[in-house]
């Protein structure tokens, strides 16, 4: 085991290192350890899931690891990731923990963490928890030496609370329309709020995949995949859809004529809408990644005159970025939206409330609402593996430095997914012809590194 965290917390394959059931014991002892305030007795963990079988695993494990250093523990049941931190804050908790695996499917679960400010950990941090639970020595001191013990409750009214703060995050000058929308839950946490909330605010509401078992979380529905959700809105005439993912933290919307809107459009329509022209005094810039579509940051700096910072994948470091900039607004492609005036984390239902309320505003149709910019032509490609060398890892990473691979007017990203097997292309351009080129060009040399391996370790 080499390291603990990827790029949104921890998350493998449920059962397996780093999460089997003793290491599991071992980070929220470590967690604990490092987090407990040292000014109160009375120190307090928010503990929250997802809809995913291995929830039930997980659940007691980090339970009792936390009451063996003394935390009194709050259970909440399934909610969406959001809020984590929001309860962290109301309750005055030291530290949150949503047991998750994402848009991952069921055979996958995680673990993501906040402190008391409702913040993910830092790199620093979640470095500092694996150099302990990996050194014996170390762990050795992770120790209640006061002897007391937490105790655990169920807190009953936690969705109410997260239900009524994304009330009042609406504003108040905006009369809502009467809107037809589908709401696709992916089978996972948002399951039960969403379809409330928004039946309470007076949408027209159908729901699909709000019914889990605990196995068919993110599968072949919600933000993940879309397919189902298009159908729907197209036969129901429905004025939009929106998919969230497994645990709610990220939003992929449909128009009304079943055309995908991602991340970056929304991102768009929330610079036009909730940042241009508040006549702050400053232009703080939007953060997004790497990923985002070059066609977005032309319109930002063109359009709107407002800059885009770009971070590596993964929302922690759009949300850092967000700090160090003072930034309104920031996200990733794949649908997670940081709203930082309400939330530190995405918050899938708030962004989709958001949009429901400037479609209220403008009285516009999905579809012409969200035509903003042009995309540039993107091609993403994941291959998948099942274990890499070290040697090839750092030959694929170098394929980035790859100039001769480069044609003009385009880009192209070469990565090593941070929460499954995969490693990620994303090439993009002006003309789909040369994107579609140089995709191919470095598909095939992916490819190459991985069949290497292979036929290596076969003759080992």
């Amino acid at each position: 085991m080499a390291y603990i965290f990827g790029t949104d917390g921890i998350r493998c394959l449920a059962n397996q290192e780093p999460l089997s059931p003793d290491t599991t014991l071992k980070i929220a002892k470590t967690v604990a350890y490092l987090l407990k305030s040292n000014t109160k007795s009375n120190s307090r963990v928010v503990i929250s899931k997802d809809t995913r079988l291995s929830g039930y695993l997980y659940e007691p494990i980090v339970t009792a690891g936390f009451i063996s250093m003394g935390i009194d523990v709050i259970l909440v049941g399934p909610l969406p990731t959001p809020a984590v931190p929001l309860l962290v804050k109301t309750l005055k908790a030291d530290i949150g923990v949503m047991i998750t695996a994402s848009h991952n499917t069921y055979e996958y679960n995680g673990l993501k963490f906040f402190d008391s400010n409702g913040f993910k950990l830092s790199s620093k941090l979640e470095k500092k928890i694996e150099q302990i639970v990996l050194n014996k020595k170390k762990y050795s001191n992770v120790l209640n030496k006061k002897n007391y013990l937490g105790k655990a409750l169920r807190l009953e009214d936690a969705a109410g609370r997260y239900s009524e703060y994304l009330k009042n995050t609406l504003n108040k000058n905006i009369k809502l329309k009467k809107i037809k929308v589908i709401l696709d839950c992916a089978n996972g946490a948002t399951y039960n709020i969403a379809p409330n909330l928004f039946w309470e605010l007076g949408y027209e509401i159908i729901t699909i995949n709000n019914n889990p078992n605990g196995k068919n979380i993110n599968k072949n529905c919600g933000s993940v995949d879309v397919n189902e959700l298009k159908k729907k809105v197209i036969k129901t005439k429905s004025n939009i859809g929106f998919a969230f993912d497994g645990d709610g933290d990220r939003l992929i919307a449909v128009n009304e004529k079943g055309e995908t809107i991602d991340g970056d459009k929304i991102i768009a329509l929330f610079s036009k809408y909730l940042i241009n022209g508040k006549n702050l005094k400053v232009n703080y810039p939007v953060i997004t990644t790497v990923m985002s579509n070059m066609g977005l940051e032309m319109y930002l700096n063109n359009n709107l005159k407002i800059k885009l910072f770009r971070t590596t994948v993964g929302d922690i470091n759009v949300i850092k970025a967000m700090k160090k900039y003072k930034s309104k607004l920031g996200g990733e492609q794949s649908g997670h939206i940081i709203l930082s005036d309400y939330c530190n984390s995405g918050d899938g239902i708030l962004v989709a409330l958001k949009i429901l309320e400037i479609m209220s505003l403008t009285k516009l149709e999905s579809s012409k609402l969200f035509d903003i910019y042009k995309d540039f032509p993107q091609i993403k490609i994941n291959i998948p593996f099942i274990k890499l060398s070290k040697k090839n890892m750092i030959l694929i990473k170098n394929i980035n430095k790859n100039k001769s691979l480069l044609k003009k007017n385009a880009r192209f990203i070469v990565r090593i997914s941070g929460t499954e097997p995969l490693i990620r292309i994303l090439v993009e351009g002006k003309e789909y012809f040369e994107v579609e080129f140089v995709a191919k060009k470095i598909e095939s040399k992916v490819r190459l590194y991985l069949e290497k391996w292979i036929f290596n370790t076969a003759r080992i």
